[in-house]
């Protein structure tokens, strides 16, 4: 935690993840953040000389983080380089999202649409559907049928495991940042999606549906209502995560259907930095550089897992 005059300033929450018996240690990873002042180096700066500092004494080789700042930022992203991070080898979440704007009236939102999704969402709302906040674990098994069906018809695996994301869901829902939500039709579920939320912001992290009625148009609806409820709640954004990369932004990318979806709802690209590496101890940081894509791949097949 960074303080200043007593206050907080700035939170960082490191998970520890250890690197052996290849390499002695353990990486510190902090996924979206740390959440600082990007705009004050000196306070960036005495943040990141104690990470180092706890980081060394608790035997880290490697602090890799995934913070909210955009590509645009140019004093942040110079300011993290003179520290010493460098690009890490991957990103472990998306790097460039849709970010929809919800500090605006409705009738503005509305307005910011395009006229397809904006008449989708009402043609779903007209025709009988309705978006529920379910008992999650009434809700579970169908909601996890709906991503995986999703996947399947995607042809993308669902890299993590039906145990941990159901305990990752719950833990978060029981905590109050986790929320479930269906869109029904005459008391059946259709579609569902699953969203974080944290501060000011909502994250629309997992969705599916069984693809079943279609022509209700479902998808749509459940976006907007929860926008809605987002709104209401005082967070200011939505942040809708993955779209294509700038520089993949066609229609030969495998993510474009999903683009489209999410740009009918009137947000704007959001490119972030994405995952910076900060070597600790050099060598140590350096030889799991080189190791990490095999240890990566090893522990994905005895584990069943991803590692991060």
């Amino acid at each position: 935690m960074l303080e200043r005059d007593g206050e907080v300033a700035g939170v960082g929450q490191f998970l520890a993840y250890g690197t052996g018996p290849f390499v002695p240690g353990v990486l510190w990873y902090w996924t979206k953040g740390p959440w600082l002042p990007w705009d004050d180096e000196e306070a960036v700066r005495a943040f990141f000389r104690g990470v180092l500092e706890v980081a060394g004494r608790e035997g880290a080789h490697t602090v890799k983080i995934e913070p909210e700042v955009l590509e645009e930022q140019q004093d942040a992203k110079a300011l993290l380089e003179g520290i010493g991070f460098r690009k890490a080898r991957c990103d472990l979440n998306q790097k460039t999202t849709m970010l929809v704007d919800l500090d605006l009236p409705e009738e503005e939102l509305l307005a910011r649409m395009k006229g397809k999704t904006r008449y989708n969402a009402r043609l779903a709302n007209r025709k009988g559907v309705e978006v529920v906040e379910p008992d999650f674990e009434e809700a579970w098994e169908t909601f996890y049928g709906f991503m995986k069906d999703t996947a399947d018809r995607a042809g993308y695996p669902i890299r993590r495991s039906q145990e941990y994301l159901h305990d990752n869901m719950k833990e978060l829902r029981d905590a109050g940042r986790g929320h479930l939500f269906f869109a029904v039709h005459e008391g059946k579920p259709l579609a569902g999606i699953y969203v974080y939320t944290f501060g000011n912001k909502c994250w629309y992290i997992h969705g599916g549906s069984n693809n079943e009625k279609r022509n209700l148009m479902p998808n749509y609806l459940l976006q907007w209502e929860v926008m809605r409820w987002a709104k209401q709640r005082g967070l200011m954004h939505y942040d809708m995560v993955g779209v294509p990369r700038l520089e993949n932004l066609n229609e030969g990318d495998s993510m474009w259907g999903i683009y489209r979806f999410k740009a009918g709802f009137g947000g704007e690209i959001a490119d972030f930095l994405g995952c910076l590496d900060l070597p600790v101890k050099p060598a140590r940081a350096a030889a799991w550089y080189r190791f990490e894509p095999i240890y990566y791949r090893l522990y994905q097949k005895l584990k069943h897992e991803v590692f991060y």
